[in-house]
């Protein structure tokens, strides 16, 4: 296409995923062409688990600070999990002795309840506001006033959540959490949408009741493309989240975009 019938393509795939409740950003970055695009990207939504990439960051900083030790241990038994975490941890040995950085990346990678936090009883919700504000992101918002069920709540948009994605996955600011980025669990959101045989999906998913996010970096073989899908009030959750996939399809159609690498992060 040229780019004109691209940017025509492009924009039509994104108004089809438009519906009540849902908000998307997308940016395309080619040699030549930088292009972006979006549905309601500044509106808030409860974040799920995309704040978990704050999260990470802030431990990660405090890493690099020398105020925690990623070798830190502790005992499976002594994170205190509980029943409504459903947690992978859940699947191991509770005198099985889980480092820091382990728990980083099942946070990350995983979306663990449970390594979230304990993580998050060792540095508190004012570190990670802290870190959130540092990558810029403040339209993201921690809920200090949360039920048990949940280790962190709040709210973000599309374009702060590109953004904590972008920090997140800097391995020279957040190694532990970019590797598990990299190498986490796909989902049939945007990866769906991401066909190419070779591709590789670093995600954290994140779903609540009505809920589904999903955030990604595609590293393309020509370029590169920055999605966000947040959305709120969906009657079917998997509906959005198959029209996540096919509206990433078809942009990355409209801009000749064969994807090779992928850093997913869905919230949830």
């Amino acid at each position: 296409m040229t780019g004109a019938n691209a940017d025509e393509a492009a924009r039509k795939a994104v108004d089809d995923y438009a519906a009540p409740g849902r908000s998307a950003l997308i940016r395309i970055r080619t040699e030549g062409v930088t292009w972006e695009y979006g549905v309601e990207p500044d509106r808030p939504h409860r974040a799920a688990s995309l704040l978990k990439l704050g999260i990470a960051i802030a431990v990660e900083d405090e890493i690099r600070a020398g105020t925690i030790d990623a070798n830190a241990s502790v005992l499976l038994r002594d994170l205190a999990a509980r029943p409504s975490d459903h947690s992978v941890l859940d699947l191991l040995d509770p005198e099985s002795v889980m480092h820091l950085r382990t728990l980083v990346s099942l946070m990350a990678g995983a979306s663990d309840n449970t390594s979230t936090r304990w993580l998050l009883s060792l540095i508190g919700r004012d570190r990670v506001a802290v870190a959130i504000a540092s990558v810029g992101c403040h339209d993201t918002v921690i809920d200090l006033d949360i039920s048990d069920d949940v280790p962190i709540a709040g709210i973000t948009t599309c374009r702060d959540a590109l953004d904590l994605l972008a920090a997140a996955s800097d391995p020279n600011r957040c190694p532990i959490t970019s590797h598990a980025l990299r190498h986490s669990i796909r989902n049939s959101r945007i990866p769906l949408g991401a066909t190419a045989t070779d591709v590789r999906i670093a995600h954290k998913t994140g779903s609540l009741t009505g809920l589904a996010h999903d955030v990604a970096i595609l590293e393309c073989g020509p370029g590169r493309a920055d999605i966000a899908f947040l959305t709120d009030g969906q009657h079917d959750t998997l509906v959005a989240s198959f029209a996540m996939g096919v509206c990433t399809r078809e942009v990355l159609t409209a801009w000749h975009l064969d994807t090779t690498f992928s850093v997913s992060a869905d919230g949830g």
